[in-house]
């Protein structure tokens, strides 16, 4: 198959990749516009699944992989709008085929980078407002009885240290307590002079051995050790898997964009040869 090469006309300037910002930008805000338009879709139909009075619907694994095949195929349908709109609108100009597909591939690969910049500024701007709203809620309507997470499980750990029958007088569970989220509740280890004071507030207020409050306390700090490790590589698992999904769906997402602005020109090109 060979390339046709149609020879401008003398004082012709527009010869050969020229380059439409306002197209570009137009495929993109189309593209932003169809991906957000099927997300919400998709997040509205998820929701109608999930009943939280009868714990019924799909599992975890099971929604989380199911929200991610459909985030990947509405984004793709959504770069193929944006690529196909901007191929159709591309025009006729006097080029090579060569140069006729680059030049629409190059509309289609800046209109998917547009959508991406869009996305990113929506969703930072959404960010910054749901803090706003959050840090305002707070100070609006929060209770100065309220505990936060920490010391709930502050408290918890100090009931189990000084087991059976959570005793112990206050200031000794006081003083434990401060003990441990200078050390245990922030995945740290427990100073030695901080440990030996632990071990005799346990064995003090709960008539055991200080061998048997220090294998207590040794046997929890492990514990909460192997909990921190567990939920930290959960979590960089976690991120491991969506960032390279993500990346890979935005590759994915570039090559269709592209290839979408390449077919809708050259369809295009053939409509205007049958007419």
């Amino acid at each position: 198959m060979t390339d046709t090469v149609v020879i401008a006309e003398q004082g012709d300037e527009d010869t050969g990749y020229r380059f439409s910002w306002g197209l570009a930008i137009a495929g993109g805000v189309a593209a932003t516009a169809v991906t957000f338009f099927l997300l919400t879709l998709g997040a509205g139909f998820g929701l109608l699944l999930i009943n939280p009075a009868t714990h019924s619907g799909p599992s975890t694994p099971v929604f989380l992989t199911g929200g991610a095949i459909y985030f990947f195929a509405a984004q793709a349908f959504g770069f193929a709008v944006g690529g196909h709109l901007v191929g159709r609108l591309l025009g006729p100009i006097v080029e090579s085929r060569i140069q006729e597909e680059f030049r629409a591939a190059a509309h289609g690969f800046v209109a998917w980078a547009v959508t991406i910049l869009a996305t990113l500024t929506v969703v930072a701007l959404a960010g910054l407002t749901a803090a706003n709203t959050g840090a305002a809620s707070a100070a609006l309507y929060g209770s100065p009885n309220s505990k936060p997470v920490d010391t709930i499980a502050t408290a918890y750990l100090v009931d189990v240290l000084f087991r059976p029958g959570s005793s112990g007088n206050e200031n000794a569970r006081a003083e434990a307590g401060r003990l441990l989220e200078a050390g245990l509740v922030r995945g740290e280890q427990l100073a030695p002079d901080d440990r030996a004071r632990l071990i005799s507030l346990v064995s003090s207020q709960t008539d055991i051995s200080r061998d048997q409050a220090a294998k207590r306390i040794d046997r929890m700090q492990t514990d909460i050790q192997a909990k921190t490790r567990s939920a930290a590589d959960v979590a960089r698992k976690a991120a491991s898997y969506a960032s390279l999904w993500i990346a890979f769906s935005l590759f994915f997402g570039a090559v269709v964009a592209m290839t979408a602005a390449v077919f809708a020109r050259n369809e295009d090109d053939r409509e205007a040869h049958t007419e």
